[in-house]
């Protein structure tokens, strides 16, 4: 049974994170496991192993605070360190400007998530038409997604890394042929899988070509939406991942690679991966001509 993660945070776990968000590297074991697992299949985190011994690292700064205040509510965690600390009985007051909730429960401060087009798409929200033609340089985020509707023949393409989901334009090359409703599972996916589960279109899902991308895709999109769902992998990609990183595969390697690959379609990738002993992250795919910027 999958441990749960504790509705507010150990004392231990802040003070770990504000070491991590000084640029520190922490012990694994300084981090609640159930905590750890998440931050690290969420691609906040990085582990390196020395031996049997493990260290965390932080891979995206923004993304921890987008987490940490979506789950937890928190916005200061000295603060929040600081109150936690106090043996004195804290005013509800001062719990509320610290941590967003009398109690330091969680308290999610946004619903839904962001969404990115290069070609206008008309929408629907609230049963009304919705023209989605975000400038350049912007993206729009749905915070009432069960009333938000697009076209059928859409493709919703779901964006792993923050970096690709703010240049789509340098990307476009990828995708001729169909038209694409970008998405980003950041700050909850869950919100973006609910809205997936209701409507008809195919998602196709755009991460890191490696066993951590793939077992996000399958843990948190194909369980759920089955053969709808689809890992994208460009024509390139078997070039790509001869040429691709080494350490991304071994640093992956012992906590990935029993785990069971439910999708047969990737199962060509996944021996590819293997073979090559190497990994390629999908930032590689941002094009550099000034002819995708527009």
């Amino acid at each position: 049974m999958p441990k749960s993660i504790e509705k507010n945070l150990r004392l231990g776990d802040i003070r770990a994170l504000l070491q991590l968000l000084k640029g520190e590297t922490v012990p694994s074991s300084r981090l609640s496991v159930a905590l750890a697992d998440e931050l690290l299949a969420e691609g906040i985190l990085t582990q390196i192993s020395h031996g049997r011994f493990r260290t965390l690292v932080l891979a995206n700064a923004e993304a921890l605070g987008v987490y940490l205040a979506q789950r937890y509510g928190a916005q200061d965690l000295e603060a929040w360190m600081a109150l936690k600390s106090d043996e004195a009985p804290a005013l509800r007051a001062r719990q509320v400007a610290v941590a967003g909730d009398s109690k330091l429960r969680a308290s999610r401060t946004f619903r839904g998530f962001l969404v990115n087009s290069y070609v206008p798409i008309q929408a629907m929200l609230h049963d009304k038409p919705f023209l989605m033609s975000p400038p350049l340089g912007t993206a729009f985020f749905i915070e009432d997604f069960e009333d938000f509707r697009i076209p059928e023949d859409v493709v919703v393409v779901g964006v792993e890394n923050g970096e690709n989901f703010r240049y789509i334009r340098r990307q476009h090359y990828l995708f001729e042929g169909i038209t694409p409703l970008f998405v980003s599972r950041y700050p909850q996916s869950s919100d973006l899988r609910t809205w997936l589960l209701g409507i008809p279109n195919r998602y196709l899902h755009f991460g890191d070509f490696d066993l951590a991308g793939i077992h996000i895709f399958l843990s948190e999109f194909y369980a759920f939406l089955g053969s709808r769902a689809e890992f994208f992998q460009p024509a390139d990609l078997e070039q790509r991942i001869k040429n691709g990183n080494r350490q991304l595969y071994d640093k992956q390697y012992a906590k990935y690679h029993s785990r069971p690959i439910t999708d047969a379609r990737l199962l060509p990738l996944v021996q590819l991966i293997h073979r090559c002993g190497r990994g390629y992250e999908q930032e590689g795919y941002i094009a550099e001509d000034e002819e995708w910027l527009g």
